[in-house]
């Protein structure tokens, strides 16, 4: 069974540990990571989640090795902070598919305005909305994505 490694980015708060909690059948919660798998279109999936604290920034490092792609948790009632920019320049310098989960949109649903290379989805990690959808366009992504490697390496 293939399986796909993803790393969960944002900022304190934007969500990340809930829809985590709603996608993972075991999640495992420690100060410094999240970590959790769950079995997406017939792929399993090993998500890894940073805190979004300043103190944990060098755990991006640790856990954006070999990663397949990425999520980004952005608060919708705060908006684009400046971090949320840091990590959409961190995961495009890795050159993986991201999607960006504007969440809370049961709050605040205005649309997201970003420049960025990356599906916006509109989330609420509570309830699930969005998640699944937002999920599945990733691993779309990442099909794609390694379609494209595969080209390459055959016209090579």
């Amino acid at each position: 069974m293939e399986a796909k490694k993803i790393i969960v980015l944002g900022d304190s708060d934007s969500g990340k540990t809930t829809a985590l909690e709603y996608i993972c059948e075991n999640l495992t919660k420690t100060t410094a990571l999240d970590y959790g798998k769950a079995l997406i279109n017939d792929k399993m999936a090993y998500f890894f989640c940073s805190p979004g604290n300043k103190r944990f920034a060098f755990m991006q490092d640790v856990i954006s090795k070999n990663l397949d792609g990425a999520i980004i948790f952005i608060d919708n009632t705060i908006g684009i902070t400046k971090n949320n920019m840091k990590l959409i320049r961190f995961i495009e310098e890795k050159r993986v598919p991201y999607v960006i989960f504007a969440n809370k949109q049961d709050i605040n649903n205005k649309p997201l305005d970003i420049n960025g290379n990356a599906p916006i989805i509109p989330t609420n990690a509570i309830t699930g909305q969005g998640i699944k959808n937002g999920l599945e366009r990733l691993f779309k992504l990442m099909s794609s994505e390694r379609m494209k490697f595969k080209q390459i390496a055959v016209a090579a």
